[in-house]
């Protein structure tokens, strides 16, 4: 298994924590060669980089700040941090598999007292509406998924049931 990964628009060592920003757009020939060549750089380093986590001494404005400057985001979590900031005039996405409901979980995470305010993305689309429902279920699945390394995922089926509560 690689240990290459995309983390904010960029080329990610999950061992060492190494970087390369792809500036995109680029053809789709180019990223293939940089991330081949990343691999390859990185495909022996140590275990050494651990997933930062917020100061949960901090007041909720801070650690919400901080998860904009070091975590793990996508449009799904930028939705979800946008409505609890209180921002207007956002663009408007859902998790749409596991992989994006990993980076709303993270943001929770580094900002639990949003999970008081989840009711608030009921508003913003059925989709939306239909996940917040059912967030501790697919908590629960994704917890399970992780606990497991992801062998038995279609066993467990958050990624069938995602897409049913979307809709698609």
């Amino acid at each position: 298994m690689s240990n290459t990964t995309i983390r904010n628009g960029k080329l990610f060592c999950l061992n060492c924590g190494g970087e390369f920003e792809l500036n995109l757009p680029m053809p789709v020939t180019v990223v293939s060669e940089k991330t081949k060549a990343f691999e390859m750089l990185h495909k022996d380093c140590p275990k050494t980089w651990v997933e930062p986590e917020a100061d949960q001494s901090k007041n909720t404005y801070e650690k919400a700040m901080w998860w904009m400057g070091n975590g793990e985001k996508g449009q799904s979590s930028k939705t979800m941090w946008n409505c609890f900031m209180g921002n207007k005039n956002f663009r408007i996405n859902y998790p749409s598999d596991p992989d994006d409901f990993s980076r709303c979980y993270k943001l929770l995470k580094a900002v639990p007292e949003w999970k008081n305010e989840m009711h608030k993305l009921k508003d913003l689309s059925p989709a939306w509406s239909n996940l917040v429902d059912n967030w501790d279920k697919l908590v629960e699945m994704f917890e399970q998924n992780e606990r497991e390394g992801w062998k038995n995922h279609k066993e467990i089926g958050m990624y069938q049931l995602m897409k049913k509560l979307i809709g698609e």
